[in-house]
């Protein structure tokens, strides 16, 4: 999950940077560009996700390494 929101991330960041260019140059900027910028907060969502999924089942590895450990 964290790999597609990686990937999601960066082409979001880029079609930010392109919807940035027609500010200074005056030209039209079709609208699926816009679409494809709000894909950095849909790609940020993801990693956050995938972060805390990997955190809670290290967590849980661990309670059950040392409940194991402890009997």
């Amino acid at each position: 999950m964290m790999r597609a929101g990686i990937v999601l991330f960066v082409i979001g960041a880029i079609s930010t940077l392109v919807a940035m260019v027609p500010l200074v140059t005056g030209h039209d900027l079709p609208s699926f560009m816009w679409f494809l910028a709000m894909l950095v907060g849909v790609g940020f969502l993801l990693i956050l996700l995938g972060l805390l999924g990997n955190a809670r089942s290290r967590g849980a590895a661990v309670r059950r390494a040392t409940s194991a450990n402890v009997r």
